[in-house]
């Protein structure tokens, strides 16, 4: 049984605008109930937040859409949608929704076979929960995990995660939903039990279940109960019941709207059929399960049911329908890969593009702060930029370059031509460098005639193409002052952050590298990726 959580939003609507509030209330009386109108509220919300440019409500917009999108079964979508507004929405107090969607990617990741992505958020969901005390969604996420250990052969693991799923319930508010994350996950355990052949552990399980049974009969009609119910029968002996229970999972099955909340639950009864040659009852349920409108990127669960069909034709002789099904597992197969391949290349691109919206932030941040003269930033901002680059650098495995840039022979203009001139040519090298800032580089003023450059994710062979092009458009604004030839001695540090690393290690190189160039003749570009290059490598000029 896999459990998707419940969209609460009563901590945050005070923060939204009256409209924007009446459209989530609209979108959570909807949830579960009308998916379509759910969808069309989701993008109502997503273009309305798409207009006032405000990015918090982008972010959560996006979420709200993603999770539309996975209540419709598009789960290519909802990957997108979820992925591109949680990273933003993981930096505010929106933590329900932020556990929607981990726990959301972890049902996805899984249904594409990504196994290790989907711990990976099913963790995060757990780990945010627990730390904001959010304990439904908590339970959700451990319910999850479980299921997911159980199906990768770790009985122990799901087993801890299921216990951990009841704790919780603990904190939660009596009701339809306390007692059905309980009876799902005693129905899990009892049913791991018996896989491990410990009867008396699966019997005190069961007995759990049938308390929780008693207390909220609405459970009993659930197929995973239903199905938990069947087992006991059979460990018993009680070949009646069992039969007559058997029955009843069948009925749950053929009433039930969606196949894949109940995937494990699925697995287990094909193979239940299987095993007892009911072979006419088993089409019956590939027919149904093919004309229901299921989620048609499950890739594992289309996959299984494939190779239920091979093992039933085989048993039945029947060559031809194999041969079909059998490639139709082929088919399934390349269809997996593609969408391993769309999955990885989406997140892969988000990644890329919220990078490059973190530094576009944090660079339009600082240079709010300008310097009078040349316009861009002023050195107040310098150590928090570089901070934050050298942790993302850090975590992303990103190239981090620090250039240190001044006027060769400074003084000497200031005293040949006058201060005046010398205030004009630092507002144009402003204005000049002002032609490189992107979403990967950010310049400031350091003070007087020195300069600072930070490259962001970026090459060698590009930094020194930056280098080149800042020394061309200095030419040619000494022959528009009419100045003699104005040169500038430039010092590079780049490299990915290593272990012991500092921020201020980056500035410490890149002042050394613009010092050798100032020993060594001035007018150039000296690129290094430790200090020691310094004194171990040959110069290769630039100009």
């Amino acid at each position: 049984m896999q459990v998707e959580g419940v969209l609460v939003l009563e901590d945050i609507l005070s923060k939204k605008s009256p409209e924007v509030t009446e459209l989530v209330d609209e979108i959570n009386k909807i949830r579960k109930v009308d998916n379509e109108r759910h969808l069309d509220l989701a993008c109502d919300l997503f273009d309305m937040a798409q207009e006032r440019g405000n990015d918090d409500l982008k972010d959560f917009a996006s979420c709200i859409l993603g999770d539309a999108c996975c209540q419709n079964g598009d789960y290519s979508q909802a990957l997108y949608y979820l992925s591109a507004g949680l990273q933003g929405l993981a930096q505010t107090d929106e933590y329900l929704l932020a556990c929607l969607c981990y726990n959301e990617l972890g049902i996805i990741f899984r249904s594409e076979c990504h196994y290790i992505t989907s711990e990976e958020h099913f963790i995060n969901c757990i780990e945010l929960a627990r730390a904001q005390r959010l304990y439904g969604a908590e339970a959700n996420a451990c319910t999850n995990f479980a299921s997911l250990c159980k199906e990768m052969a770790s009985p122990e693991r799901a087993l801890e995660y299921n216990y951990r799923a009841i704790e919780c319930c603990a904190y939660m508010e009596d009701g339809l939903q306390k007692s059905s994350v309980m009876a799902g996950n005693y129905a899990c355990i009892f049913n791991i039990y018996c896989e491990m052949g410990k009867q008396a552990n699966a019997e005190d399980a069961y007995k759990e279940l049938e308390k929780v049974m008693a207390e909220c009969p609405a459970c009993e009609k659930y197929f995973d109960i239903i199905l938990a119910k069947y087992h006991y029968y059979r460990m018993i002996g009680d070949e009646k019941r069992a039969e007559e229970t058997l029955n009843d999972t069948l009925a749950a099955f053929f009433c039930c709207d969606d196949y894949y909340t109940y995937f494990d639950e699925i697995k287990d009864l094909l193979q239940i059929l299987l095993e007892e040659k009911q072979y006419e009852t088993l089409e019956k349920m590939f027919i149904r399960i093919a004309e229901t409108s299921i989620r048609g990127d499950v890739s594992n669960l289309n996959l299984f049911v494939c190779n239920c069909k091979i093992q039933m034709y085989e048993e039945l002789g029947d060559e031809q329908k194999k041969l079909q099904c059998a490639y139709d597992y082929f088919k399934y197969s390349q269809q997996q890969s593609i969408d391993n391949k769309r999955a990885f290349l989406t997140t892969l691109r988000l990644r890329s593009e919220l990078v490059q919206q973190r530094t576009r932030n944090l660079f339009l941040s600082a240079a709010a702060e300008t310097d009078p003269l040349t316009g861009i930033a002023n050195r107040l901002k310098l150590n928090s930029v570089i901070d934050e680059l050298f942790d993302m650098a850090n975590k992303e495995g990103k190239n981090l370059g620090v250039e240190m840039m001044d006027v060769d022979s400074f003084k000497h203009i200031n005293d040949s031509y006058g201060h005046d001139m010398g205030d004009k040519l630092l507002a144009a090298i402003g204005r000049v460098l002002k032609k490189i800032v992107s979403d990967n580089i950010f310049v400031a003023r350091y003070g007087g005639d020195e300069f600072i450059i930070y490259y962001y994710d970026m090459s060698d062979e590009e930094i020194v193409e930056k280098a080149k092009f800042i020394q061309n458009e200095i030419d040619a604004v000494s022959k528009k002052l009419e100045l003699e030839r104005v040169t500038l001695s430039q010092g590079v540090v780049n490299h990915i952050p290593q272990h012991g690393n500092r921020a201020w290690d980056y500035m410490n190189s890149a002042d050394y590298a613009l010092y050798f160039v100032k020993k060594h003749g001035k007018a150039n570009v000296r690129l290094i990726h430790k200090r020691v290059d310094l004194e171990k490598e040959e110069w290769k000029k630039v100009f």
